[in-house]
């Protein structure tokens, strides 16, 4: 029978840190609601603010530690996915993190597998009813404590809480074990392009004079010169047709995230493309977001794609810079792309912008070594992506399955 999620756990605001106790410091990582991911882990990155050691002395209800299960108790609709309010994950870090208010904790009660608790809240179901049960505006809403826990659910006796989140934790394993490896390959192919391109230690260079700190015969040339530049469009909205049944991948700034394969939730049709501004985009071209909240991140495009008005995407003229030195270039420029945007409300890139940034052209034979190194890299890391997101689509159809007792185990 189902019972309120009361009875089986315990849904906690965070500690009210004051905006003097934050900063950009090293010391114990605060977690606030755009730290909680939708189904991943933690994100720690450049945006993160920390507090200093003492506040470890809060309430340890307030600490995360490994395996915690956290929610975002503020946040946007249903259909925004990455940012929307009940979107839950867990700390698969060893490291103690503290939580900030409007970030939550799910405190699990001892009659009940923590593990399966977190596949509970993963339920679309649940992330529904989380979504219905919250208040506020068109862009940002909220949802209580009391309101998650006051959601109904059955949850079946312990041995078979456990069974079932064995098998849905074995896949979650696999991924996150593909995600390290993911990004130590990312790791390489980053170090590879700094130790040759930036720290000029490529394969002979002890043979190269230099001019101006930069070896000699080595240019810098616009952008526009080497590489044609593009948006796409938005089919009208008014036309359904454009968007029902599409096959052709239809990319947004905001799934651009410094990623091979792009994960993009809308497709739209051939006369979708001929009946606006966007453009059909071939596969492996390089595209970089121009504004929003993911301003200068890259992708490559891994299949036939088109994309918004707000994307720019990078075709080549001449074949002396390959995308994959091309990308690492512009990631390598990302503050120095910041720095040159425009806008009050909202930063902004513009195609002419970007045409007149200027690159650094080595020698061509240099730039086919590091492609060849590169290549295998993204090959691989390509690879486990796609082994990801087939793991990922085998457990989310096992979840509701197995979480509603359909499937025996």
């Amino acid at each position: 029978m189902a019972e309120k999620l009361k009875e089986y756990c315990t849904v906690i605001s965070g500690y009210a840190f004051k905006s003097k106790d934050l900063s950009e410091g090293t010391d114990i990582p605060v977690i606030k609601i755009g730290n909680i991911s939708n189904g991943k882990n933690v994100v720690i990155d450049d945006s993160t603010q920390y507090v200093n050691e003492e506040f470890l002395s809060v309430d340890e209800k307030y600490h995360i530690k490994n395996g915690d299960i956290l929610i975002s108790l503020t946040g946007s609709h249903m259909n925004q996915p990455n940012s929307m309010v009940g979107r839950c994950c867990r700390n698969l870090d060893d490291t103690i993190y503290l939580l900030n208010q409007r970030a939550g904790k799910i405190i699990p009660n001892k009659s009940v597998d923590k593990d399966f608790l977190y596949y509970v809240f993963r339920l679309p179901s649940i992330q529904y009813a989380i979504a219905n049960r919250a208040y506020g505006g068109a862009n940002q809403v909220n949802v209580s404590p009391k309101d998650v826990m006051g959601i109904k659910f059955d949850i079946p006796d312990i041995e078979i809480q456990r069974k079932s989140a064995d098998i849905l934790s074995a896949y979650d394993k696999l991924i996150e074990n593909n995600n390290k490896r993911i990004r130590l390959l990312e790791q390489m192919a980053e170090n590879l392009y700094k130790e040759w391109f930036v720290r000029f230690r490529f394969p002979g260079y002890e043979d190269v004079e230099f001019e101006d700190g930069m070896p000699k015969g080595w240019v810098r040339e616009k952008i526009g010169l080497h590489y044609n530049t593009c948006s796409g469009g938005t089919p009208s909205r008014t036309h359904e047709e454009y968007y029902a049944d599409g096959t052709i991948p239809w990319v947004k700034t905001g799934e651009i995230k410094d990623n091979i394969i792009i994960h993009t939730d809308e497709c739209i049709t051939e006369d979708g493309v001929k009946g606006s501004s966007a453009k059909l985009l071939p596969q492996g071209a390089v595209v970089m977001a121009m504004y929003g909240v993911n301003i200068g991140m890259l992708a490559y495009l891994d299949s036939e794609m088109t994309c918004n008005q707000a994307c720019c995407v990078f075709s080549d003229k001449n074949e002396i810079i390959s995308r994959h030195y091309l990308f690492h270039y512009l990631y390598s420029i990302r503050d120095y792309l910041l720095l040159i945007g425009f806008g009050a409300a909202q930063q902004n890139l513009s195609q002419d912008l970007i045409k007149k940034v200027k690159i650094v052209i080595p020698p061509t034979e240099l730039i086919k070594k590091f492609d060849e190194q590169k290549e295998p890299l993204y090959q691989t890391i390509r690879a486990l992506m796609m082994q990801n997101d087939k793991l990922i689509k085998q457990r989310d159809m096992l979840l509701p399955r197995l979480m509603s007792g359909k499937l025996e185990v």
